[in-house]
């Protein structure tokens, strides 16, 4: 029996089923990458196409609300934001208190900065570990939401932390208009950022039942 697809993929001049040689092949696994015939063909929940043994190993996950995506981008700006606003706390405090000299105050002031940022690189350490490991950063635990892979598989190092950040990073600096272009993406039936598609990443809602886990 044909599986049910929309639109129906195109059909591929020469190419043939892997598993039925003798049936034309419609279309690639997004997976495996072999070819499909249109009854080996299945529509997955992400939009792609997919051959019979891998669409059981597409997880049908929900898109994290568009609202749950930005709080959690607004909590995890603020919890990298928290060691410097502490090291300015302290130094004003101290400022006010006139403790020392002013030779001293500067020196305070030098090595409480240099606190702060090797705390910030603490934190931006550990958000990019926890995202890695969980697909978690603090921002998204709280919101109930982590970045998966397209097929709702782990993403790995590459994919979570060069591709979808770092990348678009080097890009924005030499385009200052990509992070608008990468919010306006969000806006589409899929819900994937820009930055998303070029990493192959989508982020997914989570069961409240059972921690984040990657079988």
């Amino acid at each position: 029996m044909q599986s049910p697809y929309e639109p129906p993929p195109s059909r591929m001049t020469g190419a043939r089923c892997a598993v039925h040689v003798e049936a034309q092949a419609i279309a690639i696994c997004t997976r495996c990458g072999t070819y499909a015939c249109a009854q080996c063909t299945v529509l997955g929940p992400d939009r792609e196409y997919y051959c019979q043994t891998c669409i059981s190993k597409v997880a049908v996950l929900a898109s994290a609300p568009r609202s749950s995506r930005l709080l959690a981008q607004l909590v995890d700006s603020l919890v990298m934001s928290v060691p410097m606003f502490v090291a300015m706390g302290i130094f004003l405090v101290l400022m006010l208190a006139k403790v020392g000299d002013d030779e001293s105050r500067a020196l305070i002031g030098v090595g409480m900065f240099g606190l702060a940022f090797l705390m910030t690189l603490g934190v931006l350490g550990y958000q990019a570990y926890q995202t890695v490991v969980t697909g978690q950063s603090i921002g998204k635990r709280m919101m109930g939401i982590r970045v998966v892979r397209n097929d709702g598989s782990q993403a790995d190092f590459v994919r979570v932390i060069l591709l979808r950040n770092v990348v678009p990073y080097l890009v924005n600096l030499g385009c200052g208009l990509f992070w608008f272009v990468d919010v306006l993406f969000i806006y589409a039936e899929d819900q994937r950022c820009l930055h998303d598609h070029i990493a192959d990443t989508r982020v997914v809602k989570v069961d409240d039942e059972a921690p984040p886990s990657f079988g």
